[in-house]
């Protein structure tokens, strides 16, 4: 039975993620998280849970022991708040994904490697046409920065042999509700807070236009990803149209039946760094993988919506 370890498996992708692995029963899957509560494991049946923290060679190198494939979900910051604390934003991100590479290349295993990385704040976003995967990058944020530093520390393994890996550039995913507090996943946390009867925070410009892609297209991105098992790739993982926050927002009450008390907070030195137009063009996924989203933007709100409001 094919082992693949996920980092990072309690947080917002993970949990999401990891009913997709475990579904057709064939595969077993090791999820890492730092804190091990009853939660985890009552939620995800067949999943083996292991305590342990990336930032141990120790930890990491019992993780990566027999595995055949790694998604390295675990990530700390957000674009909103990376710039605020730059060494410890290095240091709790990068150090924990080079200690992971560097327990892999001394088991000698070769695992195939699916990272996550970001689509929204790592292109330059020139003019008005959708980044494809050739587009310049140039982010803006630690944050960005941080996801840019690791694809290039996979790239490197892949060319010293001791990994295969996939690179997912990622729009920005929708699909569930966020914890209201949660600086990063507008749309879940938005609607949250809508029906919650909280304000609605707006961080940035709501004029800045972002793809959104549905996380079930997101998840077969994730298998499309683990089937590959060679070479190095960099993929994106979006809609290939934009949407306004602005008009996303119009959209949730629309769909929600709800009025929003909307809280436009003052721009900072980070939100103005935001690139005001991101789109992703995803033909290469679709040219080379067979992927293409197939849930449309007002098609997967309606759903969203409908769901939480009927859910008490």
């Amino acid at each position: 039975m094919e082992r693949i370890g996920v980092t990072g498996a309690s947080g917002f992708m993970g949990s999401v993620l990891l009913p997709w692995l475990t579904g057709g029963g064939e595969r077993h899957v090791v999820a890492l998280t730092r804190t091990l509560s009853p939660g985890p494991l009552t939620h995800h049946p067949g999943v083996e849970w292991v305590q342990g923290d990336l930032m141990s060679y120790r930890d990491c190198a019992t993780f990566v022991a027999g595995l055949d494939a790694i998604v390295h979900l675990a990530h700390t910051n957000t674009p909103f708040t990376s710039n605020n604390d730059l060494p410890g934003d290095a240091a709790m991100n990068m150090i924990p994904t080079v200690t992971l590479l560097q327990a892999i290349r001394n088991a000698r295993t070769q695992p195939h490697v699916v990272y996550p990385s970001t689509g929204g704040a790592l292109y330059r976003g020139e003019g008005r046409t959708p980044c494809d995967e050739e587009s310049l990058v140039e982010p803006t944020t630690s944050y960005g920065i941080q996801k840019l530093m690791a694809e290039h520390y996979l790239r490197l393994g892949v060319r010293e042999g001791f990994i295969t890996a996939t690179v997912l550039r990622i729009g920005n995913p929708y699909g569930v509700l966020l914890p209201a507090e949660r600086r990063q996943g507008f749309v879940g946390v938005a609607l949250a807070r809508l029906l919650g009867g909280r304000p609605v925070q707006i961080f940035g410009d709501p004029d800045n236009v972002r793809d959104y892609v549905h996380l079930d297209d997101v998840m077969r991105m994730f298998e499309a990803a683990l089937a590959r098992r060679h070479g190095w790739e960099v993929y994106n993982v979006g809609s290939g149209e934009g949407r306004s926050v602005r008009d996303v927002l119009e959209l949730l009450q629309q769909f929600s039946g709800r009025v929003a008390d909307v809280r436009y907070e003052p721009l900072t030195a980070e939100s103005r760094r935001l690139p005001p137009w991101i789109v992703l063009d995803p033909n290469k996924a679709r040219r080379e993988l067979g992927w293409e989203p197939e849930i449309g933007f007002i098609e997967g709100l309606r759903a969203m919506c409908e769901q939480a409001v009927a859910t008490p």
